[in-house]
């Protein structure tokens, strides 16, 4: 999956949160490497990281940075590139649309379920907790009905942002397309995922949202599963198929709720 992050005078790489340029991949380390300018310079930096840096297959500690150089960290591999501001803003570009939905600025679903394959990696060595959250607007077709698809996309666009505040860095939110939403949740347990469903839930419902001459409330429905209640060898449609039947239960018991399968 291609994604592009422009360099200032100084960048920590990383898995953190924290970090200024985050990788989502368990072999690399919380703060694994640093990138700094010297004068005309980049200089790569290895942070004491527990599977090293690689620049051009070779494991470094320090090492000035020619452009093209290729960088490998963990099960991670980044190209060093010098671009001028119209490159610059083709591959940004470029970036965008692999990786974000248009409309509300969200990751999609490719870049979503990528990522999900490589968690439930993870979490199948570690016996470690994943969570998927799948939410759907109850209800949505009646705002496209009434006042139009730009008011349902005004509206959409403002769930987006009320979901994408309530969640954790390091929590994955995307969506799915049409009205459905997906959030992936590391390492809480089974006793408070149903707290963090019902969390968004009535965030969504408390969100006034401005369609035409009115102020109206939405509702919605998510179904939630658990990694570690799934077989081991459980496929990503497989995970995303539980998720969808629990919110299919949420649906059928009158929506405006959360189920756990």
């Amino acid at each position: 999956m291609g994604m592009t992050f422009p360099l200032g005078e100084t960048a920590v790489v990383g898995r953190s949160s924290q970090a200024d340029i985050q990788l989502w991949d368990h072999a690399v380390s919380r703060q694994h490497c640093r990138l700094e300018r010297e004068g005309g310079t980049y200089i790569l930096t290895d942070l004491g990281s527990l599977n090293g840096t690689y620049v051009n297959w070779q494991r470094v500690t320090r090492l000035p940075l020619a452009d093209r150089d290729r960088i490998q960290l963990g099960n991670s591999l980044l190209q060093f590139a010098y671009y001028d501001r119209l490159e610059e803003a083709f591959f940004f570009q470029v970036a965008a649309a692999a990786l974000y939905d248009p409309l509300t600025g969200l990751h999609n679903r490719r870049f979503f379920l990528e990522h999900l394959q490589r968690e439930m990696a993870f979490a199948r060595r570690h016996s470690f907790p994943l969570h998927l959250l799948y939410l759907d607007l109850d209800n949505f077709k009646l705002i496209n009905d009434r006042w139009g698809h730009l008011a349902g996309d005004q509206a959409l666009i403002q769930v987006a942002r009320q979901l994408q505040d309530q969640v954790r860095q390091e929590d994955l939110l995307a969506r799915m397309g049409g009205d459905e939403f997906v959030l992936m949740v590391r390492g809480v347990p089974e006793a408070q995922i149903l707290q963090l469903a019902k969390r968004l839930r009535q965030a969504v419902q408390s969100l006034p949202l401005q369609v035409g001459a009115e102020v109206i409330h939405l509702t919605c429905s998510i179904g939630v599963a658990s990694w570690l209640s799934l077989s081991a060898e459980t496929s990503v449609q497989s995970f995303l198929e539980a998720a969808d039947q629990a919110l299919y239960q949420a649906k059928r018991q009158g929506g405006n709720r959360e189920v756990l399968l």
